[in-house]
């Protein structure tokens, strides 16, 4: 074979429009652009075309919308997220003010308190909303591909491309990655509107000002948007823009919002301590596994296998990750002949895969794995382009092969869709996702100790125990498994086990500070007071915002009588949880036994504001009116609290 077919189609190198040359440098530029405007389509069935895309897509994850939440962040994005408790000013500024683990990305959190606010926790909703934000970058994606100068029927294949295939799922099935939704909304929104400031001249700057703006609202939503000035580069490339040092200058702006919005998110990350090293790995051994997983994404953007809610690093580095820099290389030579080539088709399509992806090839962060699949929302694009521009130019010069060359596309999008709706059916719950990510990984441990918290909390409690034994037995931390499995013994009576458990994990050197609580509570049950608040103490040191220490060492105060440090260790509970009605009530049952009556009935009035039917705290109002000197309001809540059975 003398030349290999790949390279003869590489040899239509430039985006399907040519430019008209001119003497004069600034009308050469104005030509550029005032050429690269997109065509006005006009054919009805080219109309057809992307409400053909949304349908499908939309029925590829139509049964995302029998799936509940997920016990893998889910809880605490949502599920437990004080901030979502009540739409209030003061609940708002929380959201943007505030990181969910390490995490700053207000709006997406911002768009969970709406909807809890109008519907509550109905999982539905949440899943339907991520669903229709696919659908709009779906949409913004074929608007792009246009755009870039396809045909409406590559477009539309690029686009079915974005919609479908496998890698989208974890993004759009998983209702805590509504940022990846959200994000690429925002960030695709900015592409068009750089392209028209482009396509635009006159009224670039208007343009250029809309593509700041939604730059902002993407970076809000995930830290990943801070590519976008390097997106923007490549894109200058596509429309044959001159590479000068110029065009970086013009984008200072944009790469300000890219290192304050990327400083910002490694001090969050390093602050919560996502950014702990968990592996071991050299710095050599570190870029060896962003070359793998650089590679790995390369692979699955064609051969979608194995798709994991988690990649988890090994103890060694993966064998294979010694030759991924070969395949990097050959990534770089391959672009480096197209540049040289002038191929800005394949230059575009391997700089914005690569400059989208490159942040999250985990070579500083360690985080739980090595890969996600969501990773790949945005930088696929690059890839999506190609496959469809190569489509165009096929289709273009075989037109007597369409049908084939459509049949067989047609079949490869059957199967991408049918491996994304049944990829979809795991996310339905913490026991479909933990059990497929076991089965792919049956030596970790993380899946077992997280399948044994979902049945812990439907109350299947010797499933949960059988897991807790597997995760003991997989961990090399064992300090979270042993506190889990304590749980259980300690909820089921059996203090001696639990007490065992917790104290296995303490001395395997935990900083957690839950555990340190569960073994004060072991330790209080089995009447050892004084080793128990020796855990208490401890507990909340390691973990200030740790609301059951508090808790559980004002009830330890409360049964040695000293009321007035139980008062102080229950205003700290009711600050950690404002809306927690019971938090309150107790809160004001120690403030009525030190006599601070006043503060008393405030904390137990705000009580019965969220808990109207409650009886016991009828009865304790009455007791906090009557040391007021109230007796007729302290006969009437005795009257009440009686009606309710308290």
């Amino acid at each position: 074979m003398s030349a290999p077919y790949f390279l003869t189609c590489l040899e239509f190198s430039n985006p399907p429009i040519q430019f008209e040359m001119a003497k004069n440098k600034s009308k050469k530029v104005h030509k550029k652009i005032k050429s690269a405007a997109p065509t006005t389509q006009t054919n009805s069935s080219d109309r057809m075309l992307p409400i053909g895309v949304l349908v499908i897509t939309a029925l590829v994850f139509l049964n995302c919308l029998q799936n509940g939440f997920v016990n893998w962040d889910d809880p605490v994005n949502i599920l437990e997220n004080p901030n979502l408790n009540g739409f209030t000013f003061e609940n708002i500024k929380g959201i943007f003010t505030s990181t969910v683990i390490g995490n700053y990305n207000p709006l997406s959190i911002f768009t969970f308190a709406v909807e809890k606010a109008l519907f509550g926790l109905n999982p539905v909703v949440f899943h339907f909303n991520n669903l229709l934000l696919h659908l709009v970058c779906v949409f913004l994606v074929y608007r792009f591909l246009l755009s870039l100068k396809l045909s409406p029927m590559a477009a539309a294949f690029g686009a079915l491309l974005f919609g479908i295939h496998p890698m989208r799922v974890e993004s759009v099935a998983w209702i805590t990655e509504r940022k990846d939704v959200l994000f690429g909304a925002f960030y695709l929104g900015a592409l068009l509107t750089y392209v028209k400031s482009l396509n635009q001249p006159k009224e670039r700057t208007k343009w250029l000002a809309w593509t700041m703006g939604l730059f902002v609202l993407s970076c809000l939503s995930k830290i990943q948007a801070v590519s976008l000035p390097l997106s923007m580069l490549a894109i200058d490339y596509y429309f044959n823009r001159d590479l000068k040092f110029k065009l970086v200058i013009e984008k200072i702006p944009f790469f300000a919002v890219s290192l304050l919005t990327g400083l910002a998110g490694i001090y969050f990350l390093g602050a919560d301590g996502s950014l702990d090293d968990q592996t071991n790995y050299t710095f050599v051994e570190r870029l060896l596994t962003g070359a793998y997983t650089y590679c790995v994404y390369l692979i699955k953007w064609l051969i979608p296998y194995e798709m994991s809610p988690l990649y988890p690093y090994e103890s060694e580095i993966p064998t294979l990750a010694y030759v991924a820099p070969v395949g990097v290389l050959l990534v770089g030579g391959l672009f480096y002949w197209a540049f040289k080539s002038s191929n800005k088709a394949l230059v575009f399509a391997i700089a914005f895969f690569t400059f989208n992806v490159m942040f999250m090839l985990q070579i500083v962060g360690a985080g739980q794995g090595f890969l996600a699949d969501r990773f790949t929302y945005i930088p696929y694009l690059g890839l999506f382009f190609l496959m469809a521009y190569y489509l165009d130019h096929f289709l273009k010069r075989n037109p007597s092969k369409k049908s084939i060359a459509l049949g067989g596309l047609g079949l490869y999008l059957a199967v991408l869709g049918f491996a994304s709706f049944q990829q979809n059916k795991i996310w339905k719950n913490g026991e479909t996702l933990w059990s497929h990510a076991s089965a792919c990984y049956p030596k970790t441990h993380t899946p077992y100790q997280n399948r044994g918290k979902y049945y812990q909390s439907i109350g299947k409690k010797d499933l949960a125990l059988s897991d807790f034994n597997k995760s003991i037995e997989t961990a090399k931390d064992k300090d979270i498994p042993y506190n889990s499995r304590g749980k259980i013994y300690f909820d089921r009576g059996q203090v001696d086990l639990a007490f065992a458990d917790f104290d296995n994990a303490v001395k395997s050197g935990t900083t957690e500070g839950e555990i340190y609580v569960n073994r004060g509570s072991a330790h209080a049950q089995s009447g050892r007071m004084d080793a128990a608040l020796a855990d208490f103490n401890k507990g909340v040191e390691l973990d200030p915002e740790f609301k059951n220490g508090y808790l559980m060492r004002s009830f330890l105060f409360m049964n040695k009588g000293d009321f007035a440090k139980a008062a102080l260790d229950l205003k700290r509970v009711v600050e950690l949880s404002p809306n927690d009605a019971k938090s309150r009530f107790e809160y004001g049952m120690s403030l009525n036994r030190i006599a601070n009556y006043q503060e008393a009935l405030t904390q137990l009035n705000y009580a019965i504001k969220l808990s109207p039917r409650n009886g016991s705290y009828y009865a304790e109002r009455a007791n906090a009116h009557n040391g007021l000197g109230d007796s007729a309001k302290a006969a009437q809540d005795r009257q009440t609290a009686n009606s309710y059975g308290g």
